[in-house]
């Protein structure tokens, strides 16, 4: 693994491991929305701790290329072992049918997945065309266990495992995009999203459900009048009664 991330780094030296992870870090921060309410559970603590050792695993791969890095390579197995811990604990809890453990679970495969397959779009050098395969065929590996763990939290209707499985079935990762059962799952995150109240996310599953799924579909027609049909919360606010015309006395219009 570490020598696969040194070639990527070789082979597009605009795109190194450390930028696109910070770039990812800095996409996914930008959905802020919690998945599951109340406290920080065991599995999301857990989650927390995986990417910071799985960053701190990426910084330390990038420090060994560098001439001038001081830091010794058993940085990087140990910020990899942890990772790995962390992971097989995920996997026990999920084993045991904790909902949120295989939230968080699988939502690492599937940001792995992502990631993997964003390496291969960036590798166009010819020498390095095998890598790329390499890293297409991890990107399958971790969507196949993005869909095992995320179709638990998703038979919850979990509106968020609802859009990342939407999302591996409307990819190429895992073969054909399979569009119906992908809007079946933009369709459940998009209600769950407005019976929320959070519409921003609805409208994003809504444009998802288009992408996939002919506009006249039922489905999307259904989320349509809920985004839009619905009364507003609050009444309109009243103008200021020095700003209404008052309609003309009849003493008035007789003059």
């Amino acid at each position: 693994m570490i020598a696969l991330i040194c070639k990527t780094s070789f082979a597009n030296d605009a795109h190194s491991p450390v930028e696109t992870a910070h770039s990812e870090a800095k996409a996914s921060s930008s959905n802020n929305g919690d998945p599951f309410v109340g406290p920080a559970s065991e599995a999301k603590k857990l989650y927390r701790r995986y990417k910071k050792a799985t960053d701190k695993a990426i910084t330390a791969i990038a420090c060994v290329r560098s001439p001038s890095c001081i830091e010794p390579e058993d940085e990087v197995l140990r910020y990899s072992k942890e990772a790995l811990r962390i992971l097989q604990k995920l996997d026990e809890l999920s084993a045991e049918g904790d909902i949120q453990a295989n939230y968080y679970r699988g939502l690492i495969a599937y940001e792995r997945g992502v990631y993997y397959d964003s390496q291969a779009e960036i590798i166009t050098h010819p020498d390095f065309i095998l890598t790329a395969t390499v890293y297409r065929r991890y990107a399958k590996q971790q969507f196949l266990l993005a869909e095992k763990y995320l179709a638990v939290p998703a038979k919850e209707k979990n509106p968020y495992a609802c859009q990342y499985l939407g999302n591996v079935y409307s990819s190429t990762i895992l073969g054909a995009p399979r569009k119906d059962k992908a809007t079946n799952y933009y369709y459940t995150a998009a209600i769950e999203f407005i019976n929320q109240g959070n519409k921003i996310e609805g409208a994003k599953m809504y444009n998802a459900m288009k992408e996939n799924a002919n506009p006249a579909d039922s489905r999307i027609v259904e989320v349509y009048a809920k985004l839009h049909n619905e009364e507003p919360i609050a009444s309109w606010r009243k103008l200021p009664s020095d700003l209404v015309q008052k309609p003309a006395s009849k003493k008035t219009q007789q003059h």
